[in-house]
This record gives C-alpha cells, sequence and structure tokens, in this order.
C-alpha cells in the first residue's frame, strides 16, 4: 500500500491516504458486523455477547492485521467469534454466517462503483474554482474508487477454498468431515494461504476483472 500511495506527492497523497484509511476501517468493520449479524440471525448470540455486533470499527480492527495493510497492502481484522452449535440449522447457519462478510463486500463494491461512475460522468474538476470543494471532491472520487477496488479484492480473496478464508468454511459445511481436501487444509491451510499471497497475485488480479467488469458495464448503462 505505501508502494502505492508513493506514486502521488503532496496534497493528493495525503487525500489519497486518507481515503484508503476510511475505506478498510468502513469494509473490515462491514464484513466483520455482517458475520456477526447473520450469525445472530442463525441463532448464535455470541458475537452479540462478545460486543462484535456492532459497525465501530475500533471493535472490530486487528492493530498488527491493519499495520501490515499499510506495509504490504494484505491486512485483515479480527474474526467474528461463533459458536456453530447454537445454530437452528448448523450447515446453514455456517454457509450462510460464512457468506455473509463477502456479500457485504460485494455489495460495498457495487454501490461504490456506481457512485464512482456517477462522479466521473457528472464532475468536471476542471470548472472547480473553490479549493474547499475541490479538495472535498478529490477526497470522495479517490474513496468511492478505493472502496471498489478494496472491497472486490476483499471479496474475492475471501472467496477462495483455502483454511482460514470463508470459502473455506462454505467447503467445510458442505463436504464430510473426512474429506481429503478439507483434512488437508485444516493441517496445512496457512502455509497455502501464505504461498498464495507470495506468488498469487496474478490469479487474483484476473479474478477481480472477471467481478469488476460486470458491474461498470452495468454502470455503464446509466452514465
Amino acid at each position: 500500500m505505501l508502494t502505492f500511495l508513493n506514486q502521488f506527492e503532496g496534497t493528493d497523497a495525503l487525500i489519497l491516504g486518507l481515503a484508503t484509511i476510511c475505506t478498510m476501517l468502513i469494509s473490515f468493520s462491514l464484513h466483520e458486523y455482517a458475520h456477526a449479524l447473520v450469525a445472530y440471525w442463525n441463532g448464535d448470540q455470541t458475537a452479540k455477547a462478545l460486543g462484535r455486533l456492532t459497525i465501530n470499527p475500533i471493535v472490530h480492527m486487528d492493530p498488527i492485521g491493519t499495520i501490515c495493510c499499510f506495509l504490504f497492502g494484505f491486512g485483515w481484522a479480527k474474526p467474528v467469534p461463533i459458536n456453530p452449535l447454537q445454530f437452528r440449522h448448523y450447515k446453514k447457519g455456517i454457509v450462510t454466517t460464512s457468506l455473509a462478510g463477502i456479500t457485504m463486500n460485494l455489495i460495498l463494491a457495487f454501490l461504490s462503483s456506481g457512485a464512482w461512475a456517477a462522479m466521473v460522468y457528472f464532475v468536471d474538476f476542471t470548472t472547480i474554482t473553490s479549493s474547499a470543494l475541490y479538495y472535498f471532491l478529490e477526497f470522495l472520487y479517490a474513496f468511492f474508487l478505493m472502496m471498489s477496488t478494496i472491497n472486490i479484492t476483499l471479496f474475492v480473496f475471501n472467496l477462495l477454498p483455502i483454511y482460514p478464508l470463508d470459502g473455506f468454511r462454505v467447503v467445510e459445511a458442505v463436504c464430510k468431515y473426512d474429506n481429503k481436501y478439507v483434512s488437508f487444509m485444516r493441517r496445512y491451510g496457512s502455509y497455502v494461504l501464505l504461498i498464495f499471497i507470495l506468488v498469487g497475485s496474478p490469479l487474483i488480479s484476473m479474478l477481480m476483472d472477471i467481478v469488476q467488469t460486470p458491474i461498470m458495464l452495468f454502470w455503464g448503462l446509466f452514465f
């Protein structure tokens, strides 16, 4: 992330940095909140009892994960604790709770892409004479762009069927306990994930394009 920000200077870098921080706080917090909310809907009181049924970023952010976001462009929030034994329907509860976070990211990506497309269509920065208005609109432009990009990244990444990501939890829920892939991932998934983070950027970029293209085509019908 710092490498990306280094491409900008002065006020532009400050605005982009602020927009990125706001994006991460909102995206991570709503991702975890969605997990907590859907778990609660399924009958699990664990997250609510621990104060995680909230959109307050302070409750959800992991200090090390947040620092890693800015240093390496990859980070995490504190996972929402759940107790599947409290779910009214065990497998349904796990699947819907696991998919809740990435569904939230997809919704945020869709809405922010629309807001960004609207700004591109309606706002002409060359005609703005007020410095305060210019910087405010520049912040909104950067914010919606980063919201779209980061949430598409979170959607694609967390959908991967690698332990301990949400995608794996779905696979784990629908497979038998002794499934060889599930057993392998339980044992070695953390190492697989680390390797993927180091070498899997081209695949992530390709998957992001697959998700982003239809979203932008949709908004292109209006702007």
